[in-house]
């Protein structure tokens, strides 16, 4: 039996969701990471951010987006932040 796999368009939403996860919420910080993963794949991040969420990614409370601007390194595109 064949698995059916998700839409490119369906997983962008999802991962969409999951990079905007709430900062402080535990767990948060892996979760918005494996999503930046996704994006970086997809050439959608830059390798500077990917290390950026990296950093970040046992920080739950850490806004990956404030130290991006924080470092002065481009953030993620409108385009995937506007859900």
């Amino acid at each position: 039996m064949m698995s059916v796999r998700p839409s490119i368009s369906s997983e962008f939403k999802k991962q969409k969701i999951l990079l905007a996860s709430k900062v402080g919420t535990p767990g948060s910080g892996a979760i918005r990471y494996a999503a930046a993963m996704y994006f970086y794949n997809h050439g959608k991040v830059s390798p500077e951010m990917l290390e950026i969420y990296r950093r970040c990614c046992k920080l739950d409370r850490e806004d990956p987006i404030d130290l991006a601007q924080f470092e002065g390194v481009e953030v993620i595109p409108k385009l995937i932040l506007e859900l």
